[in-house]
């Protein structure tokens, strides 16, 4: 059974923050939390979608692995853990895409994606996969309010 994630009511709100102002591009960033067993997110941290150096990311995203490290690492300092990514989509539902299927980096974590329309949040749902070639699952997302 896939993994499940809970947001704290400040955690969400920020998640929902982040995604407006990325839009009309995707924006992404990595869901923190304590470390232990449940997924609880208390900490939402922006990445850079690099691809919009490139004039790109409307409709995909890529961060720096070394942005992403160093927010790991961070977390880790602060004996927090990542426990999910988050990426939007603009004037898309909420669902991986052939594009999100084709990412490795998005397996072995709880993937967050947020659909946007009209710069405006609209919903969420959470997805796992184990490996890159496996199917994304739907998984439990709960946004109240610790």
């Amino acid at each position: 059974m896939p993994p499940s994630i809970r947001f704290t009511a400040e955690s969400w709100k920020n998640l929902q923050e982040q995604a407006e102002t990325a839009y009309p591009f995707e924006g992404c960033g990595l869901l923190v939390g304590p470390l232990g067993t449940e997924k609880v997110v208390t900490k939402v941290l922006l990445l850079k979608n690099v691809l919009r150096d490139e004039g790109r990311g409307r409709f995909d995203f890529a961060f720096s692995p070394k942005e992403f490290m160093e927010q790991q690492m961070a977390a880790e300092a602060a004996n927090f853990d990542v426990i999910g990514l988050y990426h939007t989509h603009p004037d898309h539902p909420p669902r991986p895409s052939k594009t999100d299927e084709s990412q490795p980096m998005l397996s072995g974590w709880i993937n967050i994606i947020a659909s946007v329309h009209g710069g405006k949040f609209k919903e969420a749902k959470a997805w796992w996969r184990e490996e890159d070639h496996l199917p994304f699952l739907e998984t439990g997302l709960e946004t109240s309010l610790i």
